[in-house]
């Protein structure tokens, strides 16, 4: 019998956009958002950044889109992810790892920020461009269009983002 070949998970990015899909019962995608989780994203490892929580966290404060009890139970899925473990699939592997900005992400994102000349194109959409391409993540689960069209390069190789889900 041929030995056997690992089978590793996509990864899949989620912006702000994602997770207030998720969390938010109101937000036009909510329905759309849970029906992704359902067929994607828990069979996705996901990834998300420092600057992505922060924004959905005080997007979700500043509007009031949530009431405390649900504000409380996504700061505590943020905190101790438990909810995003896939143990069914993987293990006990965590499958939501936070990517942390430095000083080079940073830099680039503002250099891009620059660059596209959008005001609707914001730092931490480009943190989030930056940090995918530095980790070979080729999928944004957002709802959000302006990621259209942007691309990732990979060495000499150049991959257009791919919003999940289509």
């Amino acid at each position: 019998m041929p030995p056997t070949v690992p089978i590793t998970p996509p990864g899949v990015f989620i912006d702000s956009a994602g997770f207030i899909a998720l969390y938010v019962a109101t937000d036009q995608n909510h329905q759309a958002a849970l029906l992704c989780k359902e067929r994607t994203l828990s069979r996705s490892h996901l990834y998300t950044s420092s600057a992505v929580i922060s924004e959905t966290v005080a997007h979700i404060q500043r509007d009031g889109l949530l009431d405390q009890q649900n504000l409380q139970d996504l700061l505590d899925d943020l905190i101790k992810p438990s909810g995003w473990r896939a143990p069914f699939l993987f293990g006990d592997a965590l499958v939501l790892d936070v990517l942390l900005l430095d000083n080079d992400v940073l830099m680039r994102a503002l250099r891009t920020v620059k660059q596209k000349q959008d005001r609707r194109f914001s730092l931490v959409d480009a943190t989030n461009v930056v940090l995918m391409e530095k980790h070979q993540i080729d999928l944004i689960f957002t709802f959000d269009t302006y990621y259209d069209g942007v691309t990732v390069t990979r060495g000499h190789t150049v991959r257009f983002l791919q919003r999940v889900p289509e």
